[in-house]
């Protein structure tokens, strides 16, 4: 039994009226016609009382004891953001300023006369005609950009690969330079010290390798971060032969 503002009485009728008769539910409670919402209900106020004053479970308080009496550990502030990709069995990177949006895989428009390229077509992206490029063939890498739910024999294993478009963008000087690229997986946003870079070795002479700046070790295997000035100029020089 609970008193609200004008003195009336309310008797919440289930557990959890609220996720039953109330918004969350069939909305078929009474009650709703003069408060609305169930957020201005004293049902839903009081059980939230109840909730957060209820006791502690057994050995809540002494497990925050000891995590607040282990010493402070340091934390790396000289770290780096990027976007970790795969590029058939390449694992690679791109700093995430440079990035725009992640987005499924999307029907690509061929250009007449410009087959066998890595100018795979135009793509559309929020309403607006993109140039796509084949990171693949930009890279020198196996493989190319593939349909949606279409599965290359040498990653059928991998059943959570899923293929993505980035869409990339830099400023330049005259105008904004912005690309879409095909990738055959994506790993999320990663920080990674810098003290846990290392420099590209000089043995490394595909294009990938001379488009890298900086290796980190990642999952057990090494991951490549693209140079962003090296990148964009590999894809007008892509686009422009």
């Amino acid at each position: 039994m609970i008193d609200n503002v004008r003195g009336e009485t309310i008797k919440a009728p289930v557990a959890e009226c609220w996720r039953v008769i109330g918004v969350s539910g069939d909305r078929s409670c009474r009650e709703l016609e003069r408060f609305i919402h169930c957020r201005n209900c004293p049902v839903l106020a009081e059980a939230a009382r109840e909730f957060f004053d209820r006791p502690p479970p057994a050995g809540y308080l002494e497990t925050w004891r000891e995590i607040l009496e282990q010493p402070e550990q340091a934390v790396e502030t000289d770290a780096t953001s990027v976007l970790v990709f795969r590029v058939d069995h390449e694992w690679l990177a791109l700093p995430a300023q440079v990035l725009v949006e992640v987005t499924p895989v999307r029907t690509i428009h061929t250009i007449p006369h410009r087959g066998g390229t890595p100018l795979a077509g135009l793509v559309n992206i929020r309403g607006e005609l993109r140039l796509c490029v084949s990171l693949h063939a930009v890279l020198g890498l196996g493989g190319g950009l593939r349909s949606p739910g279409t599965v290359r024999p040498d990653t059928a294993a991998d059943a959570s690969a899923v293929p993505r478009l980035l869409v990339i963008e830099r400023a330049g000087p005259r105008a904004t330079d912005r690309w879409v690229l095909g990738v055959d997986d994506v790993a999320g946003v990663q920080r990674v010290p810098r003290s846990a870079l290392r420099p590209v070795p000089a043995t490394v002479s595909q294009a990938a390798g001379r488009c890298s700046t900086a290796l980190f070790r990642w999952q057990e295997g090494d991951v490549a971060i693209l140079d962003e000035d090296r990148l964009f100029e590999a894809l007008r020089q892509a686009v422009a032969t």
